[in-house]
């Protein structure tokens, strides 16, 4: 009996290591590239040791998530919507320290490879299984799971994905001109500043939807046609798994015509987030800066969160997320979106200077909320029920 429990917890303390080690690799190269022997390796093992527990890549993110990344992000998870709920802001500071905490350069495990190992449970479903029912149960105890609704859901809802958004974004710019985003102006707003627990009454009619996605035209066939079929596959696959052969057959195009073009897949996707990013990042920048001197701030922002999960944007939203997440990875594409950031940053802070003293959102909320529409096609790809929320509901007065 001693024997068998001795063993029990030798064996736990060997999953624990293989998890940190995993969590670690998910950090330094990602999910699409980490190596069970190089985790086996980091912990001190062999990789019999790996293969024992975790029969291939996927199952060795799910032992990461489940004994680092999740007891991790599910006690900020809870705290925050515990808050929400009670409409108390008497956890914030404890929820700051845990945030700060697993912000840091030296983190493991950390906020943005949480957010990485839930994108990519979008194309895994070994992987999906775990993490949609772990954030999905959370949010059912606290009874503001998918089966509900009401303004406790959309707060609850709207307070994670500000999390998330900052998590992510934080961890994605090298770059001394981005400054991480302070969730915190604007997860206030979702725990004290809003008291009614009702919904307003709806307007007349839906709401609009100001500009549906376009494509960007580079006004040459074969470019657009690469960088349409750059975009659609690395929405579905990530950076990393995007081969040049299956883009060139996206496009209908030869491999070879590719390299006619272009020197290698990485000046493929530099051209594909030239093209793609500058126009959405410029009218994200011109719509924010709006909200600012905007007569009724909630009708604005209610109208941008509509817009962005509405169906046309799907493929944009999933392709700004795989290249968030390769950006974790790659110094080159991190410093090249960063310039668009950078820009749109610049837009905002000019807009921001005109907001009333009084006005719900300001500089330090607006550009904290800014990372809740980032959340939300994150948290999209757990609980896809939230793109039909009812967004003329949100926390703004």
């Amino acid at each position: 009996m001693a024997l068998t429990s001795r063993q029990s917890e030798k064996s736990r303390q060997t999953d624990l290591k293989v998890a940190q080690s995993a969590a670690k690799a998910v950090r330094t190269v990602g999910v699409d590239q980490m190596a069970l022997t190089r985790v086996a390796a980091d912990a001190g093992f062999s990789s019999g040791a790996i293969y024992a527990r975790c029969d291939d890549r996927s199952e060795l993110v799910v032992l990461a998530w489940e004994k680092s990344i999740w007891p991790m992000l599910s006690e900020i998870l809870s705290l925050l919507i515990q808050s929400v709920i009670a409409k108390n802001n008497g956890n914030s500071e404890r929820i700051r320290e845990l945030f700060v905490a697993a912000s840091a350069p030296d983190a493991v495990p950390d906020l943005g490879s949480a957010m990485e190992v839930i994108v990519a449970s979008r194309r895994d479903e070994v992987i999906a299984e775990v993490v949609q029912r772990d954030i999905n149960g959370l949010m059912d105890d606290y009874g503001v799971g998918p089966s509900t609704d009401g303004a406790d859901r959309q707060a609850a809802v709207g307070a994670v994905c500000t999390v998330f958004g900052a998590a992510l974004l934080n961890s994605v710019y090298n770059n001394e001109s981005i400054e991480n985003i302070d969730p915190f102006p604007f997860l206030d707003s979702f725990m004290v500043k809003l008291q009614s627990t009702t919904k307003p009454s709806k307007p007349a009619g839906p709401v609009r939807e100001i500009s549906p996605y376009a494509f960007p035209t580079t006004y040459d066939d074969v470019r657009d046609a690469l960088i349409s079929a750059s975009e659609y596959v690395i929405a579905r696959s990530g950076v990393h798994r995007a081969t040049v052969s299956r883009i060139a057959r996206r496009a209908g195009v030869s491999v070879g015509a590719i390299y006619g073009l272009y020197e290698n897949k990485d000046s493929l996707v530099a051209d594909c987030l030239e093209v793609l990013f500058p126009p959405q990042t410029a009218n994200d920048a011109r719509s924010w800066a709006g909200v600012f001197t905007a007569p009724d701030q909630r009708a604005m922002v209610t109208q941008i969160l509509s817009n962005y999960m509405s169906p046309s944007y799907v493929q944009w939203r999933r392709f700004r997320l795989e290249s968030f997440i390769a950006a974790r990875h790659s110094e080159a594409i991190s410093t090249q979106i960063a310039g668009y950031a950078a820009n749109a940053r610049s837009t905002i802070l000019q807009a921001a200077e005109k907001a009333p003293a009084n006005a719900a959102i300001r500089l330090d909320t607006g550009m904290s909320s800014r990372s809740t529409v980032i959340g939300l096609s994150i948290f999209e790809i757990v609980d896809p029920t939230i793109a039909s929320l009812d967004w003329r509901w949100v926390p703004v007065r």
